[in-house]
């Protein structure tokens, strides 16, 4: 894709923006950001990312400047149906993810990762193995390292292990993944689409152009897996703990991770005991992971030695502190209630959980029911405290707070020695944080502040 000198709108300064202003700008494109932020806040941002003077800025809202572009990139935080992109639309002006842009300006292999939960853990530990085989590895998408950041610098040996979002999958066009994971469906950001099959859609739209050798790997355990299979032109892989013959596929037998070649023949590849992470969902993350890093030509004698090394992700059932007894873990990204639900099934009961942030409009009754037993106490805080309490009184003990320090302070008073303090907010962070990484590591700064 060549850019030089065309007019190119981004909407959004975070950071898949400022990374493809940067990138857009070097690479002599004419560039404008637009946001909602003020102007005077912008330009502090700018400088901190490094983005060229060359680059305008337009603050306090999106005007018809942002129409004079010859296409437009869309941070995926920014919903699709904005007035600004209805009129673009109306003009026939391209809008294009952050994502489409990179995959055009970029050379290489790409192995995609989607889904309701367990994406960046399956994406981290993928990438980890790919390294293990290859030499020109890059890690970035959703899990925090814009594409933008390294497209131009990518070359025909390059592997992408990149992590999309459903937002970042609504404005492709030409996004092809080489081998794609869809770790499950739940139920998500309902707050953003109008129903949950329309949710799931945006997630299926990784397949769009993916034909011929191309590798959807699925779930094989999810009854909306086998259905999308048929509906789609490439191959198929599966992963989970009942393939019923369809392979290629990675699967347990007993305590051993197996996979099955499409002919049929099978390969052990390493012990359960050889993993450090926790949970049943984590293995189905090392399945799929490990899938697809065979399929990619990684040796299958690579993997065990980096399953065993890998300690996890941060934010994601991450141990922070054992004080007086009790067990504080932080799962900030435990942003919705499927999630949430694996969390609490991951911990050693009783749990005191810490749930709360800006609601997502999801169903609460599972993660409710999940709680019986396993939660001796609820500590919820922010936005969605008042429908949830709603959902849970009568049924759990519960204490309704304003902020997270505020939730931290009530947790360390009602817990007692051999219980675990979970943040596990089933809620996305924005009411009081950019993101569930400050809010997580907010968590953990007030947790190993708390005195002994």
């Amino acid at each position: 894709m060549n850019v030089q000198g065309r007019a190119v709108s981004i909407i959004g300064a975070a950071k898949s923006g400022l990374a493809a202003a940067r990138t857009l700008a070097e690479l002599g494109a004419r560039v404008l950001v637009s946001d909602i932020q003020p102007a005077e806040k912008l330009r502090g941002a700018f400088a901190k990312a490094g983005v060229p003077s060359s680059v305008e800025i337009e603050g306090g809202g999106h005007s018809e400047r942002v129409l004079q572009a010859d296409f437009i990139v869309l941070s995926p935080g920014v919903p699709t149906d904005i007035p600004i992109l209805r009129e673009a639309s109306r003009r026939g002006i391209p809008i294009h993810s952050e994502i489409e842009i990179a995959y055009r300006l970029s050379k290489g292999r790409r192995l995609v990762v989607t889904g309701s939960n367990g994406k960046t853990t399956t994406t981290t530990l993928l990438a980890k193995f790919c390294e293990a085989q290859f030499s020109n590895v890059f890690l970035g998408g959703n899990i925090g390292i814009p594409m933008m950041e390294f497209a131009a610098r990518t070359g025909d040996d390059a592997v992408q292990v990149l992590e999309v979002s459903s937002f970042q999958l609504e404005t492709i066009s030409e996004f092809t993944p080489d081998i794609a994971i869809i770790t499950n469906f739940f139920e998500n950001h309902l707050d953003r689409y109008p129903s949950y099959d329309s949710y799931r859609a945006a997630k299926e739209r990784i397949a769009l152009n993916m034909t011929g050798a191309r590798v959807l790997i699925l779930n094989a355990d999810q009854e909306s897996m086998h259905e999308l299979s048929g509906r789609v032109g490439c191959r198929k892989a599966w992963f989970g703990w009942e393939l019923d013959g369809r392979r290629p596929g990675v699967t347990m037998r007993g305590d051993a991770f197996v996979y099955i070649r499409e002919d049929g023949t099978e390969t052990e590849l390493f012990d359960r005991k050889s993993v450090k992470i926790i949970g049943r969902h984590n293995c189905e993350n090392i399945m799929a992971a490990s899938l697809a890093a065979l399929l990619a030509g990684v040796e299958p004698s690579r993997l065990e030695r980096v399953v065993a090394e890998f300690a996890g992700v941060e934010h994601r059932l991450e141990w922070v502190r054992d004080r007086s007894g009790v067990t504080w873990i932080n799962d900030s990204k435990g942003t919705n209630c499927a999630a949430s639900i694996i969390a609490l099934r991951a911990c050693t009961p009783p749990v005191v959980l810490i749930a709360g942030g800006r609601d997502k409009g999801t169903d609460l009754s599972e993660w409710v029911a999940t709680m019986r037993g396993r939660v001796r106490n609820v500590v919820l805080y922010g936005e969605a405290r008042e429908r949830f309490r709603a959902a849970m009184e009568g049924v759990i003990p519960l204490t309704s707070v304003p902020t997270l320090e505020d939730a931290v302070g009530k947790a360390a008073g009602l817990a007692v020695p051999g219980d675990t303090v979970l943040l596990s907010p089933a809620c996305s962070s924005y009411d009081l944080f950019p993101n569930f990484e400050v809010r997580g590591a907010r968590f953990k700064e007030l947790v190993k502040g708390l005195p002994e």
